[in-house]
C-alpha cells in the first residue's frame, strides 16, 4: 500500500515539473514575442519586384523610426521541391572573404536607407522555377538575433 502510494506521489510531482517547465516556456516565448512586437513598428522595409533578369540590381529601402539603433543581416533563401534552402548566407558577403557577415546599420530615425545588390548568373538555373526571398535577420545588438522577416517572393528570368 505504501509504495503505491509513494509512486502515486512521484507521478504527481512529474506532472508538477512539467506544467511549470510548459508555463516558463509559454512565459519566454510570450516575452521574445512582446519584444519583437516592439521593433515591428519602427522598421519599415520596403516590398520587392515579383520579377527581376540575371544582373538587374535589387534596391532595398530600409526606414528606421525609432531612437535606438537597428542592425540587418541579409540571407537568400531557394525553393527547391517546396521547401525554402538557404542560397547563400549573407548577400553582401565577398567571395574572397569567409566567415564575415555585413550587416547593415540603421540609426535612430534614419529614414530612406538604400542598399542596392546585383543578382548573380548562378542563381539561374534553365529547367528550374529560380524562386527566391531574402530572410531579413533583425537585432538591436549586433549578432543576437531579435526576430527574423521575410521579402516578398521573387522569380529571376534570363
Amino acid at each position: 500500500m505504501e509504495k503505491i502510494l509513494i509512486i502515486r506521489q512521484m507521478g504527481a510531482q512529474k506532472k508538477r515539473i512539467t506544467i511549470k517547465y510548459l508555463m516558463l516556456f509559454m512565459l519566454l516565448g510570450f516575452v521574445c514575442n512582446s519584444n519583437a512586437q516592439s521593433i515591428t513598428p519602427c522598421l519599415e522595409i520596403d516590398s520587392l519586384q515579383t520579377k527581376y533578369h540575371v544582373y538587374d540590381y535589387i534596391s532595398f529601402h530600409f526606414n528606421n523610426n525609432c531612437d535606438e539603433k537597428i542592425y540587418i543581416s541579409i540571407s537568400l533563401e531557394k525553393k527547391v521541391n517546396g521547401r525554402w534552402q538557404l542560397f547563400a548566407q549573407d548577400i553582401f558577403q565577398r567571395p574572397s572573404v569567409h566567415k564575415v557577415e555585413n550587416i547593415i546599420i540603421l540609426k535612430g530615425n534614419e529614414i530612406d536607407r538604400r542598399e542596392n545588390w546585383k543578382i548573380r548568373k548562378r542563381m539561374y538555373k534553365k529547367g528550374c522555377d529560380n524562386v527566391y526571398r531574402f530572410k531579413y535577420n533583425i537585432c538591436k545588438i549586433p549578432y543576437k538575433l531579435f526576430y527574423t522577416e521575410y521579402s516578398n517572393i521573387f522569380y529571376i528570368n534570363k
